[in-house]
């Protein structure tokens, strides 16, 4: 900028001194036109030669203008600068040239009023549009009778924006000095001055810029800090360090202190003395604040990870520890003077276990409850969770471990696998005789259908019996009639009626027998022997409670049964008997009491094509709603000591489940009977599995 002004003074004073000159010799032209004729035509023409070949080569624009804006003269730089062509200028004069037209009228009223001015700033508009800014000055001279004025123009066009770029980043640099809380000093050593910034006295809390002496800044400095700043500065002016940088406290203007960090260098002259020093200076109050209290945060956590019933432990990437708490040091057995030196691996049972794990953290990130064994200094073994996490310690990446120890689980889990092994034989062992009492509780049906169907063909038989008797006794009285001689025709017709009589009653006791057996041996079959085969549904349930009459009749329970003829299955005959076997038992035990009259209804119809549901009901006195959750549940009874084992309906759910492949549900009101839904396969499909049971929903008696 300063270069830049001395060049427009230089230019100035050029056509100050060509102004000068030009005006002795338009006053010389004037003189020799009052000369004779004969002598004035080459002086003058000499003279305006010369005056057009100094005017010619001025750095800047010269013009010889008319009030009214004829152009007289121009010199090649104007005509460079306004970006015309001088026959233009000659015929347009300057009017077209202004940016404003008022702007020359206002500029020549007043020349011409006073003479002259010197460095008006002019807003000029170039031959191709573009707007200039110059600086202009002008003289009135006279000029072949009649007035004019002498102008040269200056372009600063690139001055000013140059100017404008110097004072854009100007503005910057303050703004960013005071976003960023800094300010830039300059100290002249030689003058004992310095310059600040704006931003100094603003970042001090000053409102206006107040008086700054010399020592402006050295007397606010912080009495514990003045020493070590100044002895500081003092050895980098001695040329002891290539440049410095330190931190201190400095006085706000309302008395408080405030954090600088300083940095900067000396400029020196050729011997190598330090003639000036600069640098910059930033506001760390808030860097500071938060680095105390990030201090005070570390020292917080680390006593809280002191006092931690965990272990805790910070460790670096390569594997040392950094911090190690009293816990790590009680589950470890080593003291922290040993763990810290220590790598980690060396703490794991297996050292390929701690690179497991780091490869599942660079994997997965921070995980949780990772069981691992570490080895103490006399070989034992201990078990712990390890949880892994990131936190940064003293500005480095670490890894914050924490060791719960489980021993005592580990040891609780051991003994849980042996309990639970020892259950799991018991178990074994109980189903084992379960299934003894099923098949025990399975036998005794057949000896309650043995001993009822003894008693039932007892009768037929001794029927018999007494009819072969009586035959054999009426023969051998017939005997002895024909060997005395005394056989009568009477004799013989009422031997003949007699044996007609008794072979009647044999046959056809003799055929009811055949028919209890027959039925007795198919169900036993049945029943012993497990055999798929194909039957009819209806016969087959009528063969069923036809064997279980004997103890039909001893109860005062009637049993109806609704199924419809030619209902074939293709299924396990024997365990649907014992399925509908226990259903029956178990009504006449717990549905009804001594002598009490009921009904028992078997309904049977078909589901589909492929299912059959057959639906057992009584009108007993029903289940209560607390036991009926619990009726399939092995030995469940509430007749423990009146008969009840607690398997029958047990057994009719798993074999109904198991062996038919079908499903059983109950349902029950108290006082108004049960009843049991099965839905069965009616054809069993080779590798069928086992069907789910339907859930055990209470519901309203079926009618009867």
């Amino acid at each position: 900028m300063i270069a830049d002004s001395l060049t427009v003074a230089l230019l100035a004073l050029f056509a100050g001194l060509l102004a000068g000159f030009l005006a002795g010799l338009l006053a010389a032209r004037c003189m020799g036109a009052r000369l004779p004729a004969q002598d004035s035509a080459s002086p003058s023409v000499a003279t305006e030669d010369r005056l057009r070949a100094i005017l010619d080569t001025a750095p800047i624009g010269v013009l010889i203008n008319t009030r009214d804006g004829d152009n007289l003269y121009h010199s090649p730089s104007a005509a460079t600068c306004f970006k015309v062509s001088g026959e233009q200028l000659q015929r347009d004069g300057m009017w077209p040239l202004y940016h404003d037209p008022r702007d020359r009228r206002s500029a020549i009223d007043r020349l011409y009023a006073d003479g002259l001015f010197h460095g008006q700033e002019v807003l000029l508009r170039r031959g191709d549009g573009e707007t200039c800014m110059g600086s202009l000055s002008s003289t009135v001279i006279d000029f072949e009778g009649q007035r004019c004025h002498i102008s040269w123009f200056y372009d600063l066009t690139e001055q000013k924006r140059a100017d404008a770029v110097r004072r854009d980043l100007a503005d910057r640099l303050e703004m960013a000095l005071d976003a960023t809380g800094a300010a830039v000093w300059d100290t002249d050593i030689p003058r004992g001055t310095c310059w600040w910034s704006d931003s100094f006295p603003r970042m001090l809390g000053y409102a206006e810029p107040p008086e700054m002496p010399a020592d402006f800044w050295e007397v606010r400095l912080h009495p514990d800090d003045r020493r070590r700043v100044l002895t500081t500065i003092d050895a980098h002016l001695r040329g002891e360090t290539a440049a410095y940088a330190y931190d201190y406290r400095l006085r706000r203007a309302d008395g408080g202190w405030m954090w600088i960090a300083a940095q900067g260098r000396a400029i020196r002259d050729d011997a190598g003395q330090a003639v000036r020093y600069v640098g910059i200076m930033t506001d760390i109050t808030e860097r500071r604040r938060q680095e105390e209290e990030v201090r005070a945060g570390k020292e917080r956590l680390l006593r809280i990870l002191e006092a931690s019933p965990i272990a805790v432990n910070i460790t670096r990437r390569d594997g040392l520890l950094v911090f190690c708490n009293t816990q790590s040091e009680i589950i470890l057995g080593r003291s922290r003077d040993d763990l810290l030196p220590m790598p980690a691996e060396r703490l794991y049972a297996d050292p390929a276990d701690r690179q497991a794990l780091i490869d599942r953290f660079e994997r997965e990130g921070p995980f949780r409850d990772a069981e691992v064994r570490f080895r103490k200094p006399d070989g034992t073994i201990i078990w712990v969770l390890s949880s892994w996490g990131e936190i940064e310690m003293d500005g480095e990446p670490a890894l914050l471990t924490w060791l719960y120890d489980i021993n005592d689980r580990k040891a609780a889990e051991a003994a849980m696998v042996a309990a639970r092994d020892e259950a799991e034989r018991a178990l074994a062992d109980l189903r084992a005789a379960q299934e003894s009492l099923i098949q025990a509780e399975a036998m005794a049906s057949l000896g309650q259908l043995v001993a009822g169907v003894a008693h039932e063909i007892n009768t037929p038989i001794g029927i018999g019996l007494t009819a072969a008797s009586h035959i054999a006794e009426q023969a051998r009285d017939l005997r002895v009639r024909f060997d005395s001689g005394a056989l009568k025709k009477t004799n013989l017709a009422e031997y003949l009626d007699a044996v007609t009589e008794a072979a009647r009653l044999l046959v056809s006791n003799m055929n009811r027998a055949a028919a209890l057996v027959q039925s007795f041996k198919q169900v036993a079959v049945d029943q012993t022997s497990g055999e798929r085969r194909s039957f009819d549904l209806r016969t087959y349930v009528d063969e069923v409670l036809f064997s279980l009459r004997p103890r039909l009749k001893r109860t005062h329970v009637t049993v109806e049964v609704d199924c419809p003829d030619g209902l074939e299955m293709d299924s396990f005959p024997g365990a649907l008997s014992q399925v509908l076997t226990n259903l029956v038992i178990n009504a006449l035990i717990h549905a009804y009491g001594e002598n009490q009259q009921g009904a028992i209804r078997i309904a049977i119809q078909p589901d589909g094509d492929d299912h059959v549901i057959i639906d057992f009901s009584d009108d007993g006195s029903g289940i209560s709603e607390d036991h009926l959750p619990k009726v399939f549940d092995p030995f469940f009874t509430t007749k423990r000591g009146e008969g009840g084992s607690g398997l029958g309906l047990h057994i009719v759910h798993s074999t109904v489940t198991g062996v038919l492949c079908g499903t059983v549900a109950v349902r029950s009101v108290t006082g108004q009977g049960t009843g049991f839904t099965l839905r069965l396969p009616r054809r069993i499909a080779r590798d069928a599995a086992s069907a789910a049971v339907l859930p055990l929903e209470p519901g309203p008696a079926v009618p009867v």
